[in-house]
């Protein structure tokens, strides 16, 4: 499994017997079939209801790709008219302490005593490309390397998840989180140390394969393409501990997924919110698209 990304596959219809029943099943596969597809495709969706100003739920790739900060003028014009913004997080300077200090073991461990030596010396060869030295991965814990292997190297920092908080706090609106900090790092703080150190594992062994997959991920984001994204993910999924990625599937996205769903609500009766989450998070049958069609509101592509 590379820790990058993690969404489930579509479950496969079931055989059924009887014509009549036959019949009535195609005809409810090509309503639900239509249904999927118009999910499958943009980055920015309106979010309306009967009496309420629409909101918006747009799409982000954790970037810092040009080509990703570049918001489209579609984005752009509903950014500047939202009347707040909500981000996955609050990415301010708590958020971003309680992040640097979760990372780090405080009990006097080192990781060298967890990992054996060869995953250690592998793990360590892996960080010192993301600029970080083998006295510093000593201290970490085994999740944090492990998505840190994960990502792209950082150069500037400045992300499209950044940028939107930027933006709202330079023009004077509101922004809201979704989660809190501890929420998001819970799901890994919340693994077993020997998970931690088979998502490690599968880090270092994925590692040379990172790049590829991430340019892929960039190709079919910028197409707007979530099916493709799904796809990847999907694949991404079929190599190491099968049980753990379910496991860590179901917790990085299905589970966040339905407390997002319920978190939006305030902000979608309020109206004009401009609602930022990551990409993966918007299609499947427990993506945010469905469940917000499952609790009535109407959702239709914008760009």
């Amino acid at each position: 499994m590379r820790t990058c990304c993690v969404i489930r596959r579509i479950t496969p219809t079931e055989r059924v017997a009887g014509l009549l029943l036959a019949t009535l099943l195609c005809c409810v596969q090509a309503l639900y079939a239509d249904t999927h597809a118009r999910k499958q495709r943009g980055l920015l969706w309106e979010i309306s209801k009967p009496g309420t100003l629409p909101g918006y739920l747009f799409g982000t790739m954790h970037s810092e790709d040009p080509a990703v900060l570049r918001l489209d003028g579609a984005v752009q014009r509903v950014l500047d008219d939202a009347s707040r913004v909500v981000l996955e997080v609050q990415i301010d300077r708590d958020a971003m302490i309680y992040t640097s200090t979760a990372m780090l073991m405080t009990d006097g461990r080192l990781l060298s005593t967890i990992l054996d030596g060869d995953l250690f010396s592998q793990a360590a060869a892996a960080m010192q490309t993301r600029g970080i030295p083998e006295l510093v991965m000593e201290r970490m814990k085994p999740w944090a390397v492990a998505i840190t292997l994960a990502m792209p190297p950082a150069v500037t920092g400045e992300v499209l998840d950044l940028k939107l908080y930027q933006f709202a706090m330079e023009n004077d609106k509101p922004v809201y989180g979704l989660e809190t900090i501890r929420e998001q790092l819970d799901v890994f703080e919340g693994l077993p140390l020997n998970d931690q150190v088979a998502l490690l594992k599968d880090a270092v062994e994925q590692f040379t394969e990172i790049d590829d997959l991430h340019a892929e991920l960039l190709a079919a984001y910028l197409s707007r393409d979530l099916a493709t994204l799904e796809a990847l993910n999907e694949v991404s999924m079929q190599t190491g501990d099968q049980r753990l990625a379910r496991d860590f599937q179901q917790r990085l996205i299905f589970d966040r997924n339905r407390r997002m769903a319920e978190r939006m609500q305030e902000h979608l009766q309020a109206g004009g919110a401009f609602i930022a989450v990551g990409a993966l998070h918007l299609p499947g049958e427990q993506g945010l698209l469905e469940l917000l069609e499952q609790r009535g509101y109407s959702v239709r592509v914008v760009y």
